[in-house]
């Protein structure tokens, strides 16, 4: 195979990689699964989320700690917008979604519906595509 072949091989490969980051994150997070979650973020990773910005580390342990405020949720993922270079080791990922939580463990809380947003700042590192930075944005909820 040719290196502009290789290259471009690479390169679907590594969009392939890129697209399921975000529907693992949705399976790991509808599961409550925080290993997993953790597992798709660097660990020095940044997330901009709806309850305010903090590292990997705090956002994991504030997830494990605090009784979630549904009994389920669903993500439902469009499909990403990738930002990648030919051979680059950095990438962004602008993906919206919609969230249903079903069954509101707090009272006054209700079915929701939640419009999302997510922008990540991924790396390659050791041969590995993670998110290092994720800024989530409400765009509705209902």
């Amino acid at each position: 195979m040719s290196d502009d072949g290789e290259r471009a091989l690479r390169h679907a490969l590594d969009l392939e990689a890129l697209r399921g980051l975000g529907q693992r994150y949705a399976r790991a997070a509808d599961a409550r699964d925080y290993d997993a979650m953790a597992a798709l973020f660097h660990p020095d990773a940044v997330i901009d989320g709806l309850r305010g910005s903090s590292p990997l580390a705090e956002y994991l342990e504030l997830s494990r700690s605090t009784p979630p405020a549904y009994e389920q949720s669903m993500h439902v993922l469009g499909d990403p917008l990738i930002e990648l270079q030919v051979g680059a080791d950095t990438a962004t990922l602008d993906t919206y979604a919609v969230v249903h939580q079903i069954g509101a463990t707090r009272e006054g809380g209700g079915n929701n519906t939640l419009g999302v947003r997510y922008l990540d700042a991924v790396e390659r590192r050791d041969g590995e595509w993670r998110i290092r930075h994720r800024r989530t944005e409400l765009r509705f909820m209902v």
